[in-house]
């Protein structure tokens, strides 16, 4: 066997294999067999055809198979030969007809990883928000926090109105019809907070336990389900349990049940602070999304495999899927059309592609590395996160054979950082919200 490696672009190779008369013959021999094991010949049993009629009626058939042997069995010592590195399946092309005890010439051509040189990944101008934290974003974390805290009793006698919760059985329709959503089995009701629609919440309030009522009302025109916007909603409601809402005071007691704290004002500094690090951390996060996309931006020339493109439309789909599934949807219900998703994504997944090839080549010529002592700090942060010990976590991602991709991850973040502490960065005000 002979091989020669051709470069047809920065991402694409071909190699021309010629393969030797004996090899061609094995393989011959090979498609004979199997076409003749599958062969359903009258008057023979499979298995004990004649070459001359398998020759004959699957002619054809046994040169595809026997070009299919042929490279199975020489393209990977081929490529090894070559010290080629493939990123996709060749596509393989016969050079003339396959002819037995002859030497054959097949072409394969496939993807590689391009040889990257990054520039200008020093000195990008970068904007950050400043970080203030207000005192209204401390009190809301309180609000949370309380109603975290807050208990449930039972409330036999009291009636269905603001601090109570209800727990409802209801069956009804809209315009006369029963549509999705029409009937529902022990929903709970939290009173006054918005979550019921109004013209429904305001004709169960009052209702006692065990009590059935028939309401009836008309939904908003611009209400968000087109079908039943503006029909008349009828509905028989039962209240089946009622429980008050016990709410603890924001003072010093409620701020020693939270945890270590000796007052309120612990509890206060404690929030600003978490507050104050989650900001930091998310202006982190967008400096490195602005640094890596300035990058690509100046990198458009860059040509990107196909099998990146493909591997990163992938993992768009299934970040899609998972968003899906959290709101108990799956990809068939959103009525995905494949060539559509392609045309909607390719160019954020080649520009993906392109980022982290851009950042694996800024890491090499930076000499960037990541530490056993960067893994074992994210191994402990996940455990902190999950509840789990750092001996579980590394058992998770070795048993998975995710530890390569968690260094790949780890990686990328510090080339990111690298690049943001040799911007410059300006301090903007935070954008308000309107």
């Amino acid at each position: 066997m002979k091989s020669t490696l051709e470069k047809i672009s920065s991402i694409r190779q071909s190699l021309t294999v010629e393969a030797s008369a004996d090899e061609v013959e094995k393989a011959h021999a090979f498609s004979i067999v199997k076409i003749g094991g599958e062969a359903n010949i009258p008057g023979f049993r499979k298995g004990r055809v004649p070459e001359n009629i398998l020759l004959q009626k699957f002619g054809k058939e046994i040169e595809i198979e026997a070009i299919k042997e042929l490279v199975r069995e020489t393209y990977p010592s081929a490529v090894q030969e070559a010290k080629a590195a493939p990123l996709s399946e060749p596509e393989v092309e016969p050079q003339g007809r396959i002819v037995r005890n002859q030497p054959f010439t097949y072409k394969a051509t496939f993807e590689v990883y391009p040889e990257v040189k990054a520039t200008g990944y020093e000195g990008l101008k970068l904007q950050r928000e400043k970080t203030a934290v207000e005192d209204s974003e401390v009190d809301a974390e309180l609000k949370r926090l309380q109603k975290q805290m807050t208990q449930l009793e039972p409330a036999p006698d009291a009636e269905l109105g603001h601090g109570m919760l209800g727990t409802i059985d209801f069956k009804g329709s809209a315009g006369g019809q029963p549509f999705p959503g029409s009937e529902a089995e022990n929903y709970v009701v939290d009173f006054g907070t918005g979550a019921l629609l109004e013209e429904f919440e305001v004709q169960i309030k009052g209702m006692k336990e065990k009590e059935e009522r028939e309401i009836s009302f008309h939904y908003p025109t611009d209400f968000f389900k087109r079908e039943i916007a503006g029909k008349k909603g009828e509905f028989r409601v039962t209240l089946k349990e009622l429980r008050r809402k016990i709410v603890p005071e924001i003072n010093d007691e409620f701020a020693k049940s939270l945890g270590d704290f000796e007052n309120i004002d612990a509890v206060r500094r404690d929030l600003k602070a978490r507050i104050g690090a989650y900001k930091e951390s998310s202006q982190l996060s967008a400096l490195r999304e602005h640094a890596i996309r300035a990058v690509i931006a100046s990198h458009q020339d860059l040509e990107v495999p196909t099998a990146l493109i493909d591997s990163e439309l992938g993992n768009i789909l299934e970040q899609l899927r998972r968003r899906l599934e959290a709101q108990g949807r799956t990809l068939e219900d959103a009525k995905i059309d494949a060539k559509q998703f392609v045309r909607d994504h390719v160019k954020e997944a080649t520009d993906r592609a392109r980022g982290y090839m851009l950042a694996k080549a800024i890491a090499e010529q930076e000499a960037i590395q990541v530490t056993d002592a960067d893994v074992e700090e994210r191994i402990n942060r996940i455990a902190t996160d999950y509840r789990n010990t750092p001996d579980q976590v590394r058992e998770h991602f070795e048993k998975n054979k995710m530890l390569d991709g968690l260094k790949d991850q780890l990686l990328f973040e510090k080339t990111l950082d690298f690049i943001v502490s040799k911007a410059k960065i300006e301090e903007i005000e935070p954008k308000k919200e309107k």
